[in-house]
């Protein structure tokens, strides 16, 4: 009676193990939040999250895992909060972007000014009343980003969107050039 038990488990578990679906698949979309051992990803159009086991995954692509960057989770099995991911990638120009960027300013020599580039899309001016930089986004080519904000002078208030260009030197300095502007601000370690 032992051995049939036995054999009757041994049965039911290969079978759950043929039916389990190991197919590599991927989830894309933008991370909403992140902790230690799991990532919660937004899908692109519609209002869904799941949150992925990250545990056992691959991260040597994640670059930190900034709420806001797009993101790649590539799992097996079903998809559904607590899905073992596989491995986490997220565009690098995301991470390079995050930070304080300033130049010399021309009418103080002991001041800066510049941009900070926040996470989620947020972009705010350093010591510029009136350039007013208000968001960013990734342009969708590697090493390039659009700012967007309002120009402020005059009596009238303008609209504008730069690109902008990143640059690391072999000293690991990065540079933010404005294209078209001849711009150029350097990022605060």
């Amino acid at each position: 009676m032992k051995s049939i038990k036995l054999l009757t488990t041994a049965a039911a578990l290969c079978g759950l193990a043929a039916c389990a679906d190991n197919t590599p698949k991927f989830f894309e979309g933008f991370i909403a939040d992140a902790s230690m051992n799991t990532v919660t990803v937004k899908a692109p159009t519609a209002d869904i999250t799941y949150t992925f086991s990250t545990t056992d995954a691959d991260k040597s692509e994640a670059n930190g895992l900034l709420p806001g960057a797009p993101v790649v989770v590539d799992y097996t099995g079903k998809l559904e909060d607590g899905a073992a991911a596989t491995k986490i990638a997220t565009d690098p120009t995301y991470a390079e972007a995050i930070g304080r960027w300033t130049m010399p300013d021309p009418i103080d020599p002991e001041g800066v000014m510049g941009v900070e580039i926040r996470i989620e899309g947020v972009a705010q001016s350093i010591n510029m009343a009136t350039l007013v930089y208000t968001s960013w986004e990734l342009q969708g080519e590697a090493d390039k980003i659009l700012l967007k904000g309002e120009s402020i002078g005059n009596g009238q208030t303008i609209g504008f969107t730069e690109t902008g260009v990143i640059t690391k030197d072999a000293e690991g300095k990065y540079t933010l050039t404005i294209e078209g502007t001849g711009t150029v601000y350097t990022k605060a370690d």
